[in-house]
């Protein structure tokens, strides 16, 4: 018997990688290894170097062979900060190349996720001197008790699909002042800084310059999401492709910070999407909302992969919308 999980036609099923951006040249691999494995069983992180010079470029990849374990790191560690920067994760468009390999995703959490997270702030502190962010100021009173009762994750905000019926119940009956104080509706707040009985991690901590303010990762509001995600997954203008690609939703200008920011996103862009085919041009709209980039590739053939594999696709909780254009600004 296998040792893996099987798909019908034999091939092994795996996790689709994990892509970490907006890394501080600072951190090392090891130092990304000691943070993400407390997440689960992580079989590789490849820190991408510049070969001419031996400095990181900022973002690397992430295989677990859990897919629920892979979500769980994409959705706690968005825009928390590390070594002064917020990081910015999503599933991979790096497709394994193995023969006999399918990649799959999972919407879902692992059963220990609160543990889990606990195992993180723990080694995050250990790294920078400062655990994870929560979502908990950014929330009233009501939902702050019913976030806090569904553990770190529920202060996080990236509560499992099952809970949030019970964490809105929950908020309501605060909101109504019938808390119960006992039984399994019980309103138990657990910090999400709670100290973890994992093993020491003896990774040096990060040397950086001072940190900035930190960024709170929030939630997205319910109603800026589409009524039904595979809208997204439409691509704009498809029947009249061309070489240009315009992307929605790349970034959020207000939420960025760091000098030089718009270079560091063109060139994730660049990295990730050159696999698609030769790319002539990118331009980030910087001023603009909606973080849009375009795109020109030297043939349609390119575009239209690109097209296909970012429409859709959840990157840093945002969700990307593709179209083709004639053109690109100048």
């Amino acid at each position: 018997d296998s040792p893996f999980q099987l798909t019908a036609d034999g091939k092994r099923i795996e996790a689709q990688k994990v892509y970490v951006g907006s890394i501080d040249r600072a951190v090392t691999q090891a130092q990304l290894y000691s943070l993400f494995s407390q997440f689960g069983k992580l079989d590789n992180v490849l820190l991408q170097m510049d070969m001419a010079t031996g400095i990181s470029k900022g973002f690397a990849f992430l295989s677990y062979p859990d897919p629920k374990d892979a979500n769980l790191a994409i959705q706690t560690m968005s825009g928390q900060m590390l070594a002064g920067r917020p990081l910015k994760t999503g599933w991979a468009n790096q497709q394994s190349m193995a023969a006999g390999v399918q990649e799959v995703r999972s919407d879902e959490f692992p059963t220990d996720s609160n543990e889990k997270i606990e195992k993180v702030n723990q080694v995050l502190v250990q790294l920078t001197g400062s655990g994870l962010t929560t979502m908990l100021s950014h929330v009233d009173p009501a939902q702050q008790q019913a976030l806090l009762a569904a553990g770190p994750a529920g202060a996080l905000g990236i509560l499992p699909s099952a809970q949030l019926a019970s964490v809105a119940d929950a908020a309501l009956d605060v909101a109504l002042g019938n808390i119960p104080t006992s039984g399994a509706g019980a309103v138990s707040p657990v910090p999400v800084n709670v100290a973890a009985a994992a093993a020491p991690i003896m990774e040096s901590p990060i040397v950086v310059a001072p940190a900035q303010s930190p960024v709170i990762a929030t939630a997205p509001a319910v109603s800026t999401l589409p009524n039904n995600v595979d809208d997204a997954k439409v691509i704009g203008r498809i029947d009249r492709p061309s070489n240009h690609i315009l992307v929605h939703n790349m970034f959020d200008k207000d939420e960025e910070t760091d000098p030089g920011w718009e270079e560091d996103i063109r060139l994730d862009f660049e990295e990730e999407c050159a696999q698609y085919g030769k790319i002539s041009s990118v331009v980030v709209m910087s001023k603009e909302a909606g973080g849009k980039i375009y795109a020109t590739f030297d043939g349609v053939d390119g575009a239209m992969s690109c097209a296909k594999n970012l429409a859709g696709r959840w990157f840093d909780k945002r969700q990307l919308r593709v179209e083709f254009v004639d053109s690109i600004p100048s």
